[in-house]
Formats: C-alpha cells, sequence, structure tokens
C-alpha cells in the first residue's frame, strides 16, 4: 500500500494508483475530460493538473502514480489559473450552440466552463466551420464540437475492439473520423456517445426528442441477451426516449451495445397488439377482453371434455418475468390439469443444464461474467461471444489486454478471432472431435496428473475411447492441422488458469449436448474447477424461465406440441413465435393450423398470432414490474416504466383473469403474491461433488454432396437478439433483412456479387436472400442470421425425431427479384 495526502487528508491506496483515481475514491473531485477508468490513463485535456510539494512544475492526476509520503493539492489559485487557461483555449475553436445542442444540460464542458471558466477570453477565436455527419444510422459526428480529447478513439479501439474511429490529420485541422472520412461502419454500440463530454457525438434517434432536464430517468434491465445490463431510460411524457448506461450501475459497469441502447423502440412498433382479437369467418378481428377469454374457456373445456386434459399444452418464454412463466405452470396444473409446459430451452438449454448435471454435478449452471479476467488461457469454440454476449466479451477482451493467451476455434473469423493469439478456423460442427483430439494429445504427452484424475469414475473408458483420435485423422476432420492442435493442446495443459467458453447455440444441433460433456472431460482432465467452463444463457430470463420449470415436465414437450401431429388439440403460446424463430417452420405452420384452439398471448402480431383463433395482447419487459434472472443466476427486478398502450396486461394477469372466466380461481391478487409463492417453492438444488468421464464421439452431421454442395450456418448479428429485435426502426437502420454472408471463392463461382439476391435451397425448403460477399466465411460455407420472419431462414432447417434441430446443406444460385 502507498500512503499519502490529498488536500490535507490522509489516504492510503493499493501501489501503481494514479492520484485522480485514489482522489476519486476517498471523495475529492478533481476535474476531468479525456480520463474513462476503462481507457489507459492518457493525459491529453490537461484540467486534472494537480501541485505535488516539493515539484516545481504541474502534474496530470489522471497519469501520474500515487508515491509514498507524496502530498497533492487538488484546488488552488495557480490550479484554477491553470485551468482557465485550457478552457479558454478548448473554447477559441467551440462553437458555443449550447441552446441547439443535444447535450446541454448534461455537457462536461459546459460544466467546468460554467465552474472554472472567464466572462471573456483572452484569445482571438476561431471555430471551425464543419457540417455535421450524418450519414451514419445511429449515430451523428459534428467536429465542430470536438475537443480532441481522444475518449471515442481509445473506447472504440481499447474497449470494444474495433477502433472504428480515428485521428485524421495534424495539428489544428486535426478530426475525429472513420479512416479516409469514410461513413462510419462499426458495431453501434454507442459507447461513444455517452463517453464523449461534448456534444460532438450524439444519438440520432434521441436527437431534438428532449432537453435533459426534461427527462425523467428509471433504471430496468435489459430485455435482450442474458448479461443483464442495467439500462437507464430517459422517460417524457409517458414515453422512452433514449437509454443509457451510468457508471458503476448495475452488473455491466457502464457498458451497453447497440441492442440495450437502440433497441428498446421495439415496444412502439407498428404491428403492437392494443386488444384481444378473436378469429371469425376466418379472419381476426378485434375483440372485448370478455369475448376472448369466454371464446378460449369454452374451447378449453370442449378439448378436455373431448380428448382429456393431456391434449392441452403450453409454451412459455425467455422473454416473459419470473412471474409471468410461474403463473403459466400454475395455469396448466391448476386449472387445465396437465403438466405439458415447454419451452425453446428444450432446444438448448436443458441439453447444456441435463449435461453439466450428468458430468459436474451442477444442477444449475451460473456463468461469472469476470471469469476470464485473469486466466492464462481462455479457449472459445464455435460461438460469437462478442454478439450473443456483448458485455461478457467484453470481459474477455480486456483479459487479453491484461495477458491473457486467447484461442479461438471457430470457422468464421469473428471480433474476437482478430484479437486472438491464435485462431484455428476449423471446419463448422467439428467441435467433439477438436476436444477429443486436444485431450487424446495431452493425455498422449502426460500433461494432466493421472494420479487425480483417475480416480474419477469412467476415465478408463473414456481414456480407451480417445485412442481413435490421433492427430491426423483430427486434422482431417477439423481443418487444423497437426502443429496447431498440438500447440493449442500443449499451452492448455501447462497454464496454470483456464477458462473454455462457447454459447447455447453450439448446443442446437444433432449432438449438442456432447459438446458439453466433452469440454466437461476436459475441464475435470485439467483439473479444473467447474467455473472454468461457462456457457451463458442465451436472453434475458432463459435461466429464470428454466428455473420456473418450463422444462417439460411432463409426458409430452414441445417437440410433441409442434412436430408431431394430432398430440395436441389445444396450444397456448406465450410470448414466443415458433414460425419464426423454430427450425423446419413448414411442419409447425401445418401443425398450429390443425389444432381445434391456438392461443397466442404476445405484445405483437407474429407470424405465429396470425395462424391463431384468438391474440391477447400483453404488456412489455417496460411496462410491468417483475424478474428475470441472467446467466449469473442473479434475480433481477423489473420496474414499471410507462403504461402499456390500449388493453394490454401483464402476462399473469391475463391467466389469472381466464382462470376466472373457467371457474378457476388462483389466488393471486397482485405481483408480489407471485414473488412470495417462487421464494418459497422454487429452491435451487445445491451442485454436488460428483464428476465423471463420459465416452463422447464424433459423428458428423449432414454432409454437403454434388447436389448441396455448400455447408448452411445459421448464426446471430450483433444488432439483433432472436426476432423481438427487428420490430426496432433504431436496429433495422444498422440491419433490417436476413443476408447470405459467402466467401469471394464461392461467390466468383456461382456467379454472385455484393448485394444480389440469391436463391438458396435445401432438402427441406427455398429462401430468397440478399448476398453478402466476405471473406470472413470459409469457402464451401455460408452464413445468415436467423431474426428476420420475412426471411423465413428456418424454412431450410431439419428436425430429427429425437428432439434436435439442425442446418441443411444447400444450394444456391442467382436470381433476379
Amino acid at each position: 500500500m502507498v500512503d499519502l495526502i490529498i488536500d490535507n487528508k490522509k489516504i492510503s491506496v493499493e501501489e501503481g494508483t494514479t492520484i485522480l483515481k485514489a482522489a476519486q475514491m476517498n471523495g475529492i473531485k478533481i476535474p476531468n475530460m479525456c480520463y474513462d477508468k476503462r481507457l489507459r490513463p492518457y493525459g491529453g485535456c490537461r484540467l486534472c493538473v494537480v501541485e505535488v510539494e516539493g515539484q516545481p512544475r504541474l502534474f496530470a492526476s489522471c497519469s501520474t502514480p500515487a508515491a509514498p509520503n507524496m502530498v497533492v493539492k487538488t484546488d488552488t489559485p495557480k490550479l484554477r489559473k491553470a485551468r482557465q487557461t485550457v478552457l479558454e483555449l478548448l473554447l477559441i475553436h467551440h462553437p458555443l450552440d449550447c441552446p441547439v445542442c443535444d447535450k446541454a444540460g448534461e455537457c462536461d464542458l459546459q460544466d467546468i466552463a460554467y465552474e472554472y471558466g472567464k466572462p471573456e477570453g483572452r484569445f482571438k477565436r476561431h471555430r471551425k466551420d464543419m457540417p455535421p455527419d450524418v450519414r451514419g444510422p445511429l449515430v451523428e459526428l459534428t467536429a465542430n464540437r470536438c475537443i480532441l480529447c481522444g475518449k471515442c478513439v481509445r473506447i472504440c479501439s481499447e474497449h470494444q475492439g474495433r477502433g472504428a474511429l480515428g485521428f485524421i490529420g495534424r495539428g489544428f485541422p486535426t478530426v475525429v473520423q472513420p479512416a479516409f472520412g469514410e461513413i462510419l461502419e462499426c458495431d453501434y454500440c454507442g459507447q461513444c456517445i455517452d463517453i464523449c463530454p461534448t456534444g460532438a457525438l450524439l444519438s440520432k434517434p434521441f436527437k431534438f426528442q428532449a432537453r435533459a432536464w426534461f427527462l425523467e430517468e428509471k433504471d430496468t434491465i435489459c430485455p435482450f441477451c442474458g448479461c443483464g445490463c442495467t439500462l437507464t431510460l430517459g422517460i417524457r411524457e409517458g414515453k422512452i426516449l433514449r437509454s443509457r448506461a451510468k457508471e458503476d450501475n448495475g452488473r455491466s459497469d457502464g457498458n451497453l451495445c447497440g441492442r440495450g441502447r437502440f433497441g428498446f423502440d421495439y415496444i412502439y412498433s407498428e404491428n403492437r397488439l392494443k386488444t384481444p382479437m378473436v378469429r371469425k369467418e376466418g379472419n381476426l378481428v378485434p375483440a372485448t377482453w370478455e369475448e376472448a377469454l369466454t371464446y378460449i374457456s369454452e374451447s378449453l373445456k370442449y378439448v378436455i371434455s373431448s380428448y382429456g386434459r393431456e391434449s392441452v399444452g403450453a409454451i412459455g418464454s425467455h422473454r416473459c418475468t419470473n412471474e409471468d412463466n410461474f403463473m403459466l405452470k400454475k395455469f396448466m396444473l391448476n386449472v387445465i390439469g396437465s403438466d405439458n409446459i415447454d419451452s425453446s430451452a428444450a432446444f438448448g438449454y436443458s441439453k447444456v443444464q441435463k449435461a453439466l448435471d450428468k458430468a459436474l454435478g451442477m444442477k444449475t449452471h451460473r456463468i461469472n461474467l469476470k471469469a476470464p479476467l485473469g486466466k492464462e488461457v481462455i479457449l472459445i469454440i464455435e460461438s460469437d461471444i462478442s454478439i450473443t454476449h456483448p458485455v461478457f466479451g467484453l470481459n474477455i477482451l480486456q483479459a487479453k489486454r491484461e495477458g491473457s493467451n486467447l484461442i479461438v476455434a471457430d470457422s468464421r473469423e469473428t471480433k474476437l478471432t482478430r484479437h486472438s493469439l491464435s485462431h484455428l478456423r476449423m471446419k463448422q460442427g467439428t467441435s467433439v472431435a477438436f476436444l477429443n483430439g486436444l485431450m487424446k494429445l495431452i493425455i498422449d504427452k502426460g500433461l494432466f496428473n493421472r494420479e487425480i484424475v483417475s480416480k474419477f469414475p469412467g476415465f478408463p473408458e473414456f481414456e480407451n475411447s480417445l485412442k481413435d483420435y490421433t492427430a491426423d485423422k483430427v486434422s482431417k476432420i477439423t481443418g487444423i492441422s497437426g502443429e496447431d492442435l498440438a500447440a493449442a493442446a500443449e499451452m492448455l495443459a501447462k497454464a496454470k488458469s483456464r477458462m473454455i467458453s462457447f454459447t447455447v447455440s453450439l448446443t442446437e444441433n444433432t449432438k449438442g449436448a456432447d459438446t458439453v460433456l466433452a469440454a466437461s472431460n476436459m475441464i475435470i482432465l485439467l483439473g479444473e474447477d467447474a467455473g472454468s467452463l461457462q456457457i451463458p444463457a442465451e436472453y434475458a430470463n432463459t435461466y429464470g424461465l428454466y428455473n420456473m420449470g418450463q422444462g417439460a415436465a411432463g409426458n409430452k414437450n414441445i417437440f410433441d406440441m409442434l412436430y408431431k401431429s394430432g398430440s395436441f388439440h389445444a396450444l397456448y403460446i406465450m410470448g414466443e413465435d415458433p414460425v419464426s424463430a423454430f427450425p423446419h417452420n413448414s411442419k409447425i405452420m401445418g401443425n398450429l393450423k390443425s389444432l381445434e384452439l391456438l392461443v397466442v398471448q404476445d405484445i405483437a402480431l407474429t407470424e405465429t398470432a396470425k395462424l391463431a383463433h384468438v391474440v391477447l395482447p400483453a404488456s412489455s419487459w417496460a411496462e410491468k414490474d417483475g424478474t428475470f434472472i441472467n446467466a449469473e443466476g442473479a434475480t433481477q427486478k423489473l420496474k414499471k416504466i410507462v403504461d402499456a398502450p390500449g388493453q394490454s396486461l401483464p402476462d399473469w394477469q391475463i391467466l389469472r383473469n381466464l382462470s376466472l372466466s373457467m371457474g378457476r380461481e388462483i389466488a393471486v391478487r397482485n405481483i408480489e403474491d407471485i414473488s412470495e409463492e417462487i421464494r418459497n417453492t422454487i429452491q435451487e438444488q445445491p451442485a454436488s461433488d460428483k464428476r465423471a468421464f463420459n465416452v463422447v464421439s464424433y459423428a458428423a452431421a449432414e454432409e454437403p454432396d454434388t447436389e448441396y454442395p455448400l455447408a448452411f450456418v445459421t448464426r446471430d448479428v450483433l444488432q439483433h437478439s432472436g426476432t423481438m429485435s427487428t420490430r426496432s426502426k433504431a436496429l433495422d437502420l444498422v440491419v433490417s433483412e436476413a443476408f447470405l454472408e459467402i466467401n469471394d471463392e464461392d461467390a466468383g463461382k456461382y456467379a454472385i456479387s455484393d448485394n444480389s439476391h440469391v436463391k438458396v435451397t435445401s432438402r427441406r425448403g427455398t429462401v430468397y436472400l440478399k448476398a453478402k460477399v466476405s471473406d470472413a466465411v470459409p469457402a464451401g460455407t455460408v452464413f445468415t442470421s436467423v431474426h428476420f420472419p420475412h426471411g423465413r431462414v428456418n424454412a431450410l432447417t431439419h428436425f430429427s425425431e429425437n428432439g434436435t434441430a439442425y442446418t441443411d446443406a444447400v444450394k444456391i444460385e442467382a436470381v433476379k427479384v
């Protein structure tokens, strides 16, 4: 520890702490405009200068480490004069257009000028005269207001790992722009907007919507991925106008991705439901709540009396709160008398949980967003975590900056592969062979503790099962050279600490659970604890959905409900859109159309809702109270921010009202009653000490052939999450339609140019997509986004009878549309 005195206050801080940070930790304010705790010290603005006793010059507190017995002054006449001079120089070029600048009222330059500035400057003003750059979809750059603090450049490069902005020119003409003055094309995270101390970078969707002092700010939880970031929403006259992050608020350390910052406006989409709808004479028409609930209750009673209670099923949603999903289960058990309830977790997350219980004794799997920090080696397998879980991805990048060795095994080039020590460009879907090959190399070279590891159940069988996974064979399967496999195995085995991570989407294939078991084998073999395997839950409440019992407790599951003809006669679907989001949608549509009753409860008229007999309007995440549980297992409170439109109601309240309509009251008066019952009835089971090796064999998925020569892979895009975000006008400005990413070699082979339309055909269906030629994808493989209902990409995917779904090989051809 280092002892020093700041403004007559004795302070002890860790060695290496800067004077500025030491002051902030002890409630001492030092003005600054180029400092951010997420960035390396810069010392550019010179406003944070301090006096150090015994030293003739002033020191930039943001870049000067605290030293033993240092005596520091932060506010003296000499310092005020120095800061005034800096402000005079900054304001020479500033347009002083505060009356029309959106930053007014929360502008650091404005605040510091008010505190330290002079009424009149000594220097002749020379204002820049550059028009705002409004070419980008979400961020407006006004160089006239820029003070060249470099925070936007550094947050984009150092922290986000993108580097979309840079300093162009030298001296007085220097400006911050994208390279070569091009249109800003980046992750559209908006971090540069939040960090800018002036109005040089602004949110285009928020511009001229309201002054900062007119906004009422309320905190809630982001409804998109499983990171569980805290959003600070700005509201005026009952409408959400913006979303931002605040430093040290919530679990995301002041970070947000573009979905959290710009995507909230999906609740104002044009197809938002505002009234119940009932199908009459083949068409959905508006109805009263009494009409809709009476129709449902009478139809359910008929189905139950005619076919039995087991003929009714329900599907919950990761977009709904814990209270909503718990209420759906109570409705099924107490009113319908059936436990046929399941969710989309069955496609992947349920497999993860069951595999981890089998291998590591984990009943529920919680990640730690900070897990990458301090790990010597980080292995990412076939996943783009920077897209699916952006804040978790930021921590991986931070770990890399702090010395972690990052290995990424993926067929596609991603942000993480560009920052990795080693990008192992493997063939898609070969992760099991890859992991088995690494473990065989580790065992053959004796790079593990046999005495300890051999005591775990299943080790002899596991070791024997690896005998065929020679380096040559694994190299042929994965496309990774034997030398690279050996280097990766040695690095993993010799490291003092490791983390293996991939997303749930990797398990949504024919052998998905095997990837989890193989990764668990690796964890046990290397002597790591279960926390070294990080598989984040996909969405905001996937973890909570699973915890609320939405996991096929009954005899029938979601596959029976959607894919097996005649298994059900009535379905109640809450907050989910299987037609748009689930594989083999033609099969789903056929079965849904054959139902005697289909009820869809959602916030918008989805593709599934268009097939329903009754559609019920629900409140969105911002219009009700409740809780989510994020991927870390943290219960997070949602607060009602604005009123729901029209006659929309919270999901739990709709279910309570329907129960009353059916003559079966569920004793729930308010959200607190449900929360209390959840606390009393649902207890997470503790992890056991059992660990066991499992024999896992690689099996190739459907391979491309002469008729269908290309491997077809679906992936998420950064700007969207599921199908819900496609209703956001702001996010659609960046990516508004499904596209096919194809290697330039394949594009030339099939005479396909960038932005041309292509016909993509599998054995299950055909879709038309816009082509995006890119060397980020390997030859022989095409990638597409999965979010857009009108893209109908899931028409190409296949469903197998054992409850797994996977993508097919495809063929493509250029077409005119």
